[in-house]
C-alpha cells in the first residue's frame, strides 16, 4: 500500500484528501504543521508528499527543501 503524507492545517482539506486517498487504496497520514510532518517523514518514508505552501509554522517551500 502506498503511503501519502499530507502537510495541511485545514481540517476540511485533510478530511477530503483522506476520503479520496483511502477510496483509491492509499494510506494517508496528515500533519497540521511543518515540524510535525518533517518528523513523520523521517519515520518509514512516504511514497508521495502533498505540501500546503501556507503552513502556520514553516513555509511549504522550506518544508520541501528539508525533505530533500
Amino acid at each position: 500500500m502506498l503511503k501519502v503524507l499530507v502537510f495541511d492545517d485545514e481540517p476540511q482539506i485533510i478530511r477530503a484528501l483522506g476520503i479520496n486517498t483511502q477510496a483509491r487504496g492509499f494510506l494517508m497520514i496528515a500533519a497540521a504543521t511543518g515540524k510535525e510532518g518533517l518528523e513523520m517523514a523521517a519515520q518509514p518514508k512516504p511514497d508521495v508528499v502533498v505540501v500546503d505552501l501556507g503552513l502556520s509554522d514553516i513555509g511549504g517551500v522550506e518544508v520541501v527543501k528539508n525533505l530533500r
